[in-house]
């Protein structure tokens, strides 16, 4: 029988299912209550949403939110990771965290759409941030403009150097 709570999980996961960029399904089994606070720390850290609920409610959750291919994950202990901003931050504190703690599986990861199993999590990592991609965007596109006032503040120069050995041949 449905209780409010259980109606009201279910909402609030599917909402954030749908807002995330990307959503990552951990397998937590053998993690401490301690390790599992510095998991949840670290996402904290990057503004990423860590959620464990139940698979039950989840599975619902997912139907609602129009994620039916993530449904077949949600076996065993199952924690969600949001990335709300940046996409590839929860990839990277997983990464992090793996290499510390082997106990730390990723199941599926729904990056922008895309269903990507665990294997591809590592490449995602990778991924810069969106400051990162949007600032070497601004180098691509000043490149062209700085260069031309570069070259026009050469020729500038030169004809300065040309004027002013005009005048001292001139004075001479």
């Amino acid at each position: 029988m449905p209780t409010p709570e259980k109606e009201a999980v279910v909402a609030e996961v599917a909402e954030q299912l749908q807002q995330a960029n990307s959503i990552f399904l951990t397998d937590f089994t053998g993690l401490n209550v301690q390790e599992l606070g510095e998991l949840r720390k670290s996402f904290r850290e990057v503004q990423v949403k860590y959620r464990v609920v139940k698979n039950t409610l989840t599975k619902l959750s997912a139907k609602e939110a129009g994620c039916d291919d993530l449904v077949e994950y949600f076996i065993g202990p199952t924690g969600l990771a949001f990335g709300m901003d940046d996409p590839a931050a929860p990839a990277k504190v997983i990464r992090d965290f793996a290499k510390k703690n082997d106990k730390l599986k990723v199941r599926a990861c729904l990056f922008e759409g895309v269903l990507f199993g665990e294997e591809r999590v590592a490449e995602l990592a990778d991924l810069p941030s969106r400051e990162g991609v949007l600032g070497q965007l601004v180098g691509v596109l000043q490149a062209p403009v700085s260069n031309l006032a570069f070259s026009l503040n050469g020729i500038l120069s030169k004809l300065v150097y040309a004027l002013d050995a005009v005048k001292e041949q001139k004075e001479s």
